[in-house]
């Protein structure tokens, strides 16, 4: 069987996949949006975005990881030539059941969780330090004044750290500018590459997470490889992912002060967020042909 992956960029977890699919005899082909398509029997849609469309005569895969049920490119979708659609978050999963009985489309829809190789993410036992690492875009979405909430509320010698690029200028500047009100340190990293967050992270003592809204977050689901504590905000779907989530500022510090398993935090990504993820999608594929 040919395969095609078509993504707007070099993503996580196309190594993973290139892997899976070739383990299996199969020919793999990574493809960037604006690319040319090469003769293949089933394409993998990284995004059910409408930027790639169903291609008739094949079997074409989708998947729907969070922007798109709010941006409007589940209805932009020719589903008339989709075979499956693959959600990453429980929450969404039921939501885009239920558009599809509205809007009369049959095609099946699937929960698969994010895949990582926790091999790649150097383990130990940690406990609780004053560092709190947040690993994502400067972006309203990311709602990071309830980051500097969690800081405030935190012991005077706390710091937040984070990685990632800066997407609204707005933000960085209310980091900055509140961070200092605080009189709390607040370090802005940039775009760090993926080579590199295994060892930004090992100074890590909690990975947060404060977003409105998040699909299956590779940034959590690598800290916790790692045996960081996840401090997850009560995002839809969050609670069906990670262990324990928190809805107010108070609750994240109270989490903090917790229980602090590091064990428990690897285990949870070898058995939930693991390759068999990955094998799982190709699972799904092959049963296409």
């Amino acid at each position: 069987m040919r395969v095609a992956l078509i993504t707007p960029w070099d993503n996580a977890w196309v190594p993973y996949f290139a892997q899976a699919f070739s383990a299996r005899g199969h020919e793999f082909h990574h493809v960037l949006k604006h690319s040319g398509l090469p003769d293949v029997d089933v394409i993998l849609h990284g995004w059910a975005s409408g930027a790639s469309q169903p291609v008739q005569g094949k079997r074409n895969v989708l998947f729907l990881r969070r922007y798109e049920l709010f941006d409007g490119g589940l209805q932009r979708v020719n589903w008339k030539h989709a075979d499956l659609l693959i959600t990453v978050n429980s929450w969404i999963c039921s939501v885009v059941r239920q558009a599809f009985r509205d809007m009369g489309v049959s095609v099946p829809v699937e929960l698969v969780y994010n895949g990582t190789d926790p091999g790649r993410w150097r383990y130990r036992e940690r406990g609780p330090n004053h560092r709190i690492g947040m690993a994502c875009h400067i972006h309203p979405k990311k709602n990071l004044p309830l980051a500097l909430q969690v800081l405030a509320l935190c012991p005077q010698d706390h710091e937040l750290h984070i990685a990632g690029e800066v997407q609204d200028v707005c933000t960085e500047v209310y980091l900055n500018h509140v961070g200092r009100a605080l009189r709390r340190r607040v370090y802005l990293y940039g775009h760090i590459p993926r080579s590199d967050l295994d060892l930004w992270w090992e100074q890590m003592g909690f990975c947060l997470s404060t977003s409105l809204s998040e699909g299956n977050p590779n940034n959590v689901i690598e800290a916790m490889a790692k045996g960081i504590k996840p401090v997850v905000h009560n995002w839809p779907g969050a609670s069906d992912q990670f262990p324990e989530t928190f809805n107010t500022a108070a609750e994240a510090v109270l989490q903090m002060s917790g229980q602090y398993d590091s064990a428990e935090y690897r285990r949870i990504v070898e058995e939930r967020f693991g390759l068999g993820n990955i094998e799982k999608v190709v699972d799904l594929v092959e049963g296409l042909a």
